[in-house]
């Protein structure tokens, strides 16, 4: 059976205990170039101006364990200047420990018409394909933040917060603008593609570890219509199953987001509210959990001989339903990448039944202890930083970004 029927079955919830892993294919699963300069340089260009995640070649990701590969834009990298840099949308970037953090926001200060004047992003010319895929499910990446982050980093998160109890026109006209802009970054190059994916992120954190950035009612307000409108588009562009990932304490919007028909959750495991039972018991059996048990933490657990800790963290996998194994979010550098893939080793080493049995006993100790075994023994990947598969996007859509 191949893998994307393998996936197909496990979307249709007849698994039957099977799980696919996903290594490096998007802005939730990828490795980002300030942490891998070398297979970045080699590989040239980066799936996500932010999060410079590398647009690794199917091949490279089947190299590192993924059952998947990426298509999507492709973006060179940033020009860092002073540990600083500009996106597309005009927002200024500091890299602060490892992460990017907006300083400069084109639309803190403007009014309503300045927002609606604010010029879209031209999205690249060039769109990755999965041309040399080896039996893999192919992932449509976000081209961009979603439509909440989006709208935090041109105007300041506390502008936007405010704005939404003092000034709802300015935070309504920024939103329909995020909304209508990450429509089209999909839709841009969607259309390039010679044949469908079978998987699509979105991408929208709405909140932090500990709580939600708006209340209940704000996110039904404003956000969820726009949401709803974006998923809506999406769908008229391609017939992938949607992955929607958000970190934070979302749980009391989990109804809500269960509630769009996305087929696949990537959530923050270890934020307030955030436990498998009460996922599941909030949307069902039906909706697959991407990347919900950490494999970086499982392959740190396997190389460093903690035996409790792989107990824990394959018990959780096998107990979380239909599931696909991934790391929790994007890979801060290329040691966390070979992490994964000594993970991915072990993941395959436990068949379905044993998997299922891990479901419904708890951890067993000679399955857990010969898959370690086998994850121990598996070469490191060679990942040889080839180019990935590029066509070029179609003229109408790159003026329909511009």
């Amino acid at each position: 059976m191949s893998a994307r029927e393998r996936f197909r079955r496990i979307l249709a919830g007849e698994s039957g205990g099977e799980i696919l892993v996903d290594i490096g294919t998007s802005t939730v699963t990828g490795v980002r170039a300030t942490g891998a300069p070398l297979l970045a340089d080699r590989v040239g260009s980066v799936g996500h101006q932010v999060l410079q995640t590398v647009a690794l070649s199917a091949a490279d990701s089947k190299r590192a364990g993924s059952d998947f590969a990426r298509v999507g834009p492709l973006f060179p990298p940033p020009q860092v200047v002073d540990e600083q840099f500009v996106d597309g949308f005009g927002v200024t970037w500091l890299w602060a420990d490892g992460e990017p953090a907006p300083v400069e926001h084109p639309l803190e200060h403007a009014d309503i018409f300045g927002i609606a004047r604010h010029p879209r992003p031209r999205w690249p010319s060039s769109v990755q394909l999965a041309d040399d895929a080896e039996d893999q499910i192919i992932v449509a990446d976000a081209p961009s933040s979603g439509l909440l982050e989006t709208s935090f980093s041109l105007r300041n998160s506390w502008q936007l917060l405010c704005d939404l109890t003092d000034n709802w026109r300015a935070a309504s006209a920024l939103l329909d603008w995020a909304a209508e802009t990450a429509a089209e970054g999909y839709e841009s190059y969607l259309a390039a593609l010679p044949e469908q994916p079978d998987m699509l992120i979105y991408g929208d954190d709405f909140g932090y570890q500990a709580n939600m950035f708006l209340s209940d009612e704000d996110f039904r307000t404003f956000v969820r219509p726009r949401l709803r409108t974006v998923i809506s588009r999406i769908r008229r562009a391609t017939s992938a199953a949607i992955c929607f990932h958000s970190c934070g304490a979302i749980r009391p919007i989990l109804p809500d987001l269960a509630d769009l028909g996305v087929e696949l959750l990537n959530l923050q495991y270890d934020a307030r509210g955030i436990v498998v039972d009460e996922v599941r018991r909030v949307v069902g059996d039906r909706i697959v959990l991407h990347g919900f048990t950490d494999l970086v933490a499982l392959g740190r657990a396997i190389e460093r001989g903690d035996d409790r800790g792989v107990a824990v963290l394959a018990s959780e996998l096998a107990a979380s339903g239909a599931v696909v194994a991934a790391p929790v979010d994007s890979m801060s550098g290329l040691d966390e990448l070979l992490l994964a893939s000594r993970a991915a080793v072990f993941v395959r080493a436990i068949d379905p039944d044993d998997w299922e049995l891990l479901r419904t006993v708890g951890p067993v100790a000679p399955v857990l202890r010969a898959a370690r075994e086998q994850a121990l023994d598996a070469a490191v990947p060679d990942l040889t930083g080839e180019p990935p598969a590029v066509t070029v996007r179609p003229e109408h859509a790159a003026r329909a970004g511009g």
